[in-house]
C-alpha cells in the first residue's frame, strides 16, 4: 500500500501477523527496492513475523522523486512510517546499501530498535567500491575490459564522488555478466524477479542513485558508529560476496559489543536468494530470540 510520509507516498509492504514481532527490510541499491527481497523472503519470514518492507522514497512503487535526498531522509522516513502503524518496538534488516541506514537508524533510536541484522552491508565505501572493482578485475581481463582498472585500485587518498564513479564505471564494462561476481557458483542461473518489472519502475532506481551519491554523508565511513550499536547485531557474510570487505568484518567483530557473525560459505551477494531457507530461519530465530 502507499502510505503518505513526509511530504510523499511511500510503498509499504506488510505481511506476517499483527502481533507477531515485527522486523523493518531496508533494502540496497542504492534504489534497488524490495520487491526481488519480497519475491525470496516475503511470504517465508512473515510465517513467524510482522515483515514491513519500505520502497525508500523515489524507488520503485514509491512515487518519483522530487528534490533531492540523504541518508538522514531515510532513516526519518523509516521512523514516520513506525509511528504511523503504531509500532512501538522493532528490529530492521539492512541488506547492501540498506546496511548504511540500518546502522544509522540502530544508533539514533535505541529504544525503539530491538535487534538490528546486517547482510553484507556497505559501511565504507572506499574499501567497498575497492573489494567490487577487485573481484570484477579477472572477469574485466577476461573480457579486455580491464584498461586503467589497475590503476584505480593503486589510487590512495580520501573517498570522493569520482572515485566512486570511476570504480562502478569499471564495474559497468560487465555488461550482461556483471550479476556473476555477485552470486556463489552454485547460483550462476539466479534471476532477480524485479529485471522483470516495467522499465519506468526500474528507472527510479537510477534517479534515486544520482541523488543520494551527491549527497552530504553518502561517502562518509560508518565504520565508528559499530562502537556505538547498543542492540544485539547479526552480520550476515556471503563467502562470494564482494561488497563487505574484510576490514568493515574485522570492525564489526571488534567493535559491536553484543554482535553475532553468520558465514554463508557458498553464497554470494543474496545471501536471502541463495540460501533461503536457512536464511529465513537464521533471520526468524534471531529476532524472535529473548
Amino acid at each position: 500500500m502507499l502510505m503518505e510520509i513526509r511530504g510523499t507516498n511511500l510503498y509499504v509492504d506488510q505481511r506476517g501477523p499483527s502481533n507477531a514481532p515485527a522486523l523493518l527490510f531496508l533494502h540496497g541499491g542504492p534504489g534497488s527496492g524490495t520487491y526481488d527481497f519480497l519475491s525470496f523472503q516475503g511470504d517465508a519470514l512473515s510465517r513467524s513475523l510482522r515483515l514491513i518492507a519500505v520502497d525508500q522514497r523515489g524507488v520503485q512503487h514509491s512515487d518519483p522523486l522530487e528534490g533531492e535526498v540523504t541518508e538522514h531522509d531515510l532513516v526519518a522516513d523509516f521512523e514516520a512510517v513506525r509511528e504511523a502503524l503504531g509500532i512501538d518496538r522493532w528490529s530492521i534488516l539492512g541488506h547492501s546499501f540498506g546496511g548504511r541506514p540500518a546502522l544509522r537508524y540502530a544508533v539514533q533510536h535505541p529504544a525503539i530498535v530491538e535487534r538490528v541484522i546486517f547482510e553484507n552491508p556497505a559501511w565504507d565505501m572506499d574499501p567497498v567500491t575497492r573489494n567490487l572493482v577487485e573481484a570484477a578485475l579477472p572477469l574485466l581481463r577476461e573480457l579486455g575490459q580491464d584498461q586503467g582498472v589497475a590503476e584505480l585500485l593503486e589510487a590512495s587518498g580520501p573517498m570522493t564522488v569520482q572515485h566512486w564513479q570511476q570504480r562502478i564505471s569499471a564495474m559497468h564494462r560487465l555488461g550482461d555478466r556483471r550479476m556473476e561476481i555477485y552470486l556463489g557458483p552454485d547460483s550462476k542461473d539466479l534471476k532477480l524477479p524485479g529485471d522483470e518489472l516495467p522499465d519506468e519502475i526500474q528507472s527510479r532506481a537510477g534517479r534515486f542513485a544520482e541523488s543520494i551519491i551527491q549527497s552530504p554523508g553518502f561517502l562518509e565511513s560508518l565504520l565508528p558508529l559499530l562502537s556505538q550499536v547498543p542492540q544485539p547485531a547479526l552480520l550476515i557474510k556471503g563467502g562470494y560476496d564482494p561488497v563487505t570487505s574484510p576490514t568493515e568484518i574485522t570492525r564489526f567483530q571488534q567493535d559491536v559489543r553484543n554482535g553475532c557473525y553468520s558465514y554463508f560459505e557458498a553464497a554470494g551477494h543474496f545471501v536471502h536468494a541463495e540460501a533461503a531457507d536457512a536464511y529465513t530461519a537464521l533471520v526468524t530465530s534471531y529476532v524472535l530470540e529473548r
